[in-house]
Order: C-alpha cells, then structure tokens, then sequence
C-alpha cells in the first residue's frame, strides 16, 4: 500500500489522462457519425454515449477484477445518480427558455430506455443471483439481451431523426477514425489505474468502497458526458446533449453486465452491500423527473418553472441519495 498523497495524486493524474482521452472520443465519434450519415439522435444515445462510456467500462471491469465490486457498481449508479443532477444544471445554464418544447419527441424513448436499464439493475442487486454458468451469471444474458433488444427498438424510432441545428463537423472521416483509436487506448492505458488508486484511498481513509465509487469515481468518470453535453448546448444542438446523458445512463448498465464474467467468486451483484440499491432507486428517480418535463413538452410542472425549481429538486434529492449511501456503506 503505498502513501496516501502519492495515491490521491495518482488517481487526480489518471483522472485528467481519462477525461482528456473520452472526450477525444466524444469528439472523434461526433465526427464519424454525421461523416457516415447516421441519425444524430441515435448518435447520441448509442455511439457518443458509448464513447464516453468508456471510462466507466474499464474501471467496472478493472474494480471486479481486483476483487472491488462495491467500486465497480458504485461507480456505475453514482453516475447514473450524477449525469441527472449534470444535465439539470446545463439545462438551467446553457439550455435557453422553452428547453423542453424544442426537443425531439423520440427523446421520451431515449430517457425511458436508460430508467429501464436501470430499474434491470436494481432489481438484479435486490435478486441477488449466485449461479454461474460458463463463467457467466444470470445477470450477463438478463442486461446483454435487454440492451440489444432496447437499442434495436431506438434505432428504429430514432435512426431518421437529426439535430439540425449543429453545424457538420469540419474534420475528416479519417481524421475522426484517428483520434477515436488512440483516445480508446489512452483509456484502456489509464482507467486500470483509477480504479486501483480508488480502491487504496477507501482502504486509507477508511471510507466504503460503495461510497467512493458513488462519489469520487463516478464525478471523474461522468466529466466526459458532462463536458460533451456542456459544448454541444453551447453549439444548440440540444438532442445531442440529452441523448448523449440518457444514452450513457443505459450504456452504463450495459457495463455492469459485461463486467460480470470477470468477477471470478460468483455474480458481483450478490456481493455488494446494501448502499448499492439505495443508489439505484435513486438513480431510477431521479431519471423519471427529468423524464417528466421531456414527455410534457414544457418548461414548467404546475406554477412553478423546471429549470428553477425542477433543477434544485434534482441536485436535493441528488445529495440526499448520496448521503443514504455513505450511511449504509459504513
């Protein structure tokens, strides 16, 4: 184990190596999407939020494999929890006024597709499944094929619909292809090293693995959705920004079911600690508010406007789920 100011310092630099590289990915997948004619929407949703999904994977699958998968959920749903409280402030911040009458209708099939990925996860930490089989758990088959099936059905509804408003990109399909390579292998590089320096500075500190991985390593991992989405409210391109947070939350699920096989002592749904659904009941709620004013179509829920009261709602209820997981988690 080494000192504590070495290892906070190694996590903050992987941090920047991390954030750097996602939003390279962001950025050079934007590119290859309008490059290749794909809908925005879709884009979004499924391409941009598995780019800057990224980060997540490889600290999941990492924390699983060290024998952390606390860090490994934790991370997960304290995104999920994190991305609503991020995008209510950018709505309050850059989305302008009549935010929500100027976005997409698909958008609806966007949020509800991330609330019910989620709702698939808590309810597999409620199960608890112990079988494996071929090294794989219930839990492996269960999110893979709802995902499939859910990005299926949004290709669908969304693959013709496009965000008019953003501008093509300047740069070259090649160039997009470039850059979205070596950003994937900076991330592979660095990511290994967020989660093993998380774990250290839980076990220095004395803090739960569920609760750092709620806090701090879901604030670093969620800085690439969070700065992508910032530029393109910047650029008006309002169904990127929203699609690319709600796609994350479902690609974020997607990752707990990948990084199941690698924990090696049965499914690592059965061997987190309680704090882990109360982060996921938040997540869900916390999605289904921002759901509301989506499927509404309009800025304010009875007398009172989303982006101001709607939004302290949300950061509230944000905090106050982070406080229930520190609880339980110590």
């Amino acid at each position: 184990m080494t000192a504590l100011p070495w290892t906070f310092g190694l996590f903050f630099g992987v941090a920047v190596l991390t954030v750097g590289a996602a939003i390279g990915l962001a950025t050079a997948g934007d590119v290859i999407a309008s490059r290749t004619r794909m809908g925005r929407l879709w884009v979004g949703t499924l391409l941009l939020a598995g780019a800057t999904s990224l980060p997540e994977l490889v600290t999941a699958v990492t924390a699983v494999r060290i024998d952390a998968p606390d860090l490994a959920v934790g991370d997960v749903l304290g995104a999920n929890m994190l991305n609503m409280s991020n995008l209510a402030l950018l709505i309050l911040i850059l989305g302008g006024r009549n935010f929500f009458e100027r976005i997409l209708p698909q958008q609806v099939l966007v949020a509800g597709f991330a609330i019910f990925m989620t709702v698939i996860a808590t309810v597999l930490l409620l199960w608890e499944p112990q079988a494996k089989w071929l090294g794989m758990s219930p839990v492996f088959g269960i999110i893979i094929g709802a995902y499939l099936v859910g990005a299926w059905l949004l290709k669908k509804s969304t693959g013709q619909s496009s965000d008019s408003d953003q501008a093509p990109p300047m740069r070259s399909l090649r160039w997009g292809w470039i850059v979205f390579g070596v950003s994937a292998l900076v991330i592979f590089g660095s990511a290994p090293f967020l989660a093993s320096s998380a774990e250290d500075i839980a076990e220095q500190t004395g803090v739960s693995e569920s609760f750092f991985g709620v806090l701090a390593v879901a604030f670093v991992t969620t800085l690439p959705e969070l700065t992508t989405s910032a530029a393109a409210l910047r650029l008006g391109a309002r169904d990127l920004a929203v699609a690319n947070i709600f796609g994350t939350n479902a690609f974020n699920i997607l990752v707990l079911g990948i990084a199941d096989p690698f924990f090696t002592q049965g499914s690592f749904f059965a061997s987190v600690d309680d704090s882990q659904r109360i982060a996921g009941g938040f997540a869900v709620l916390l999605m289904a508010l921002m759901l509301t004013p989506i499927a509404l179509k309009r800025q304010r829920l009875g007398p009172f406007p989303f982006v101001g009261a709607g939004t302290a709602v949300i950061v509230a209820l944000y905090l106050l789920g982070l406080f229930l997981v520190f609880q339980a988690g110590n």
